[in-house]
């Protein structure tokens, strides 16, 4: 699943809180992001400054769900996964043992793991944080290059992942 099939499956306040979360930790790339998609859709960035947050946030959301902003949702979600939830993805390598610099990064992802290692992994992470934010994470790791397959198939097959359990 693509950034911009992760924004658009989102609830509006789940994708909201994200967006919020980016305006409180991070306002360069937030007010970056608004100013290139307000370019993009050839209106002033000021334009899209002046509207309320809740209502420029809808706005932001609705513009990272179309395929000419592709990179611009994947940029807000990797700053999202990386700042807010850094725990989550060090304890996910770590239950791998994949080397990282302890925040995350990886210098070379490695061929997949044994499935009951990934397995292993995938719950670990379930059982500390919230279900959305590991799906989240996992639909971006497993966007990279590197296959790994029996990841995909959990992200398909969990029931943790299931759309109806993803909206509780």
């Amino acid at each position: 699943m693509t950034a911009i099939e992760i924004f658009g499956r989102l609830s509006v306040p789940r994708a909201t809180g994200i967006l919020n979360w980016l305006y409180e930790n991070d306002r360069e790339a937030y007010r970056s992001c608004a100013g290139m998609l307000a370019t993009r859709r050839k209106l002033r960035p000021v334009f899209v400054e002046r509207k309320p947050r809740d209502e420029r946030n809808l706005w932001i959301r609705e513009a990272l769900t179309k395929s000419s902003n592709a990179d611009l949702a994947l940029e807000i979600l990797q700053i999202w996964v990386l700042g807010k939830n850094e725990r989550l993805v060090c304890d996910f390598l770590d239950a791998l043992e994949i080397k990282h610099d302890g925040k995350g990064l990886i210098d070379e992802l490695p061929a997949e793991p044994d499935a009951k290692m990934v397995s292993a992994a995938v719950e670990a992470i379930l059982a500390k944080y919230s279900p959305e934010d590991v799906w989240i994470y996992l639909h971006l790791f497993a966007g990279m290059d590197t296959p790994w397959p029996h990841l995909k198939g959990l992200l398909i097959t969990h029931p943790a992942f299931a759309p109806e359990s993803l909206a509780a």
